[in-house]
């Protein structure tokens, strides 16, 4: 037993100096004391009238992010194709001078090299979770400059502890910041089973408006099989135009592709709302696929529909691919009883370069 013990005591010193040279490595000042909040205060001292600096601690990391990562010069987002997961994490608050006030809050990853802005960084260890959520809440709640409260929310998200959840709720239900509210809602949309919670902010026409948009996104954004049903769901139970389109871009970028199309065909043909037709048309124009385009086809060409969403319909057909766009944009410059509509199609073969539009000008201008 007292061999096992000394063995898990030299690995722990073995971890410890590992941390250690890493952070004197990269020229970082370690910084003493028996809490978080006193190695801060130390720093502080230390570093009074040598105007600004960082302090930096890691934390419990919340597994499957990828943090600051750096691939071949670009950095690596964690999806299907490239599985990337940060473990080695550092929250770093950069102050002023003096009082040692936070004008920045970043999260890095402590494996890459940086040169931090030239400005001296004060290491001062590992943070417990709850010495980290107390601070970085703080931040969120003083009279902060508005990145350092964005990205302390930010950075609440990324720990491995179960009250995260809850204080990200808090912060959307109390805080009288808006940008803190809509930081929040985007990393709370980043869990799964967070979506009746979101769903009823997007209901909500009491809300914020931008808050609305920024959790119909968040529904988007996720990876949650139920988001897609749930979008469609929410757009007629919403009467405010803008989050209705930020309910059809939200769609737009779910993964579900094909309820995703099937969604933007019925409102482009449906819906009473021009602006909202609209909107649908040109994320339909962004979509891949045959039955996409079929649909801007039969909207563009269409004697019955309004002009305007039927010009919509054309820009959107000419954001495709030229062997899809150009032959529907000519049959439509050939064929449309209305001329606005024609000409918007003839300006948009314009703007392709293509030898088949090129033919055609030739022939109407003969």
């Amino acid at each position: 037993m007292k061999r096992l013990m000394s063995i898990i005591a030299m690995l722990v010193l073995m971890m410890t100096m590992a941390g250690t040279t890493s952070a004197q490595r990269e020229g970082f000042i370690p910084v003493e004391g028996g809490t978080l909040s006193a190695r801060m205060d130390s720093a502080i001292r230390q570093n009074a009238n040598r105007g600004r600096f960082w302090t930096a601690y890691s934390f419990d990391v919340r597994p499957g992010l990828c943090i600051d990562n750096d691939w071949n010069g670009g950095v690596i987002s964690r999806d299907d194709k490239t599985p990337c997961e940060t473990r080695n994490v550092g929250v770093f608050a950069l102050r002023e001078q003096g009082n040692g006030s936070v004008v920045r809050v970043e999260v890095y990853n402590l494996d890459r090299r940086r040169q931090y802005s030239g400005y001296p960084v004060y290491w001062l260890g590992r943070a417990s979770n709850n010495e980290s959520l107390d601070f970085l809440r703080g931040l969120t709640t003083q009279d902060q400059e508005k990145r350092a409260a964005e990205h302390s929310v930010m950075a609440i998200a990324f720990h491995d502890d179960p009250r995260v959840d809850s204080m990200l709720e808090d912060m959307i239900r109390s805080s009288s910041n808006q940008s803190i509210r809509k930081t929040a809602v985007f990393w709370l949309g980043q869990t799964p089973g967070h979506h009746p919670f979101l769903g009823e902010l997007v209901r909500n026409e009491q809300e914020n408006t931008e808050v609305r948009k920024q959790a119909a996104f968040a529904i988007g954004v996720s990876r949650d099989r139920s988001a897609m049903s749930q979008l469609e769901s929410l757009y007629p139970a919403v009467n405010s135009r803008e989050v209705k389109k930020q309910i059809i871009f939200a769609t737009s970028i779910n993964n579900n592709e094909n309820d995703g199309v099937d969604f933007l065909i019925r409102v482009a043909e449906s819906d009473g709302d021009r602006e909202l037709k609209k909107q649908a048309l040109f994320w339909l124009g962004q979509k891949a696929g045959k039955r996409a385009l079929e649909a801007l086809g039969k909207t563009a060409e269409s004697n019955d529909a309004d002009t305007e969403v039927q010009k919509q319909a054309v820009f959107a057909i000419s954001q495709r691919s030229k062997d899809e766009s150009v032959p529907l944009l000519i049959k439509i410059a050939r064929t449309h009883s209305k001329p606005e509509v024609r000409k918007q199609a003839i300006f948009w073969l314009g703007q392709t370069g293509d030898e088949r539009a090129l033919e055609f000008f030739k022939e109407i201008l003969k």
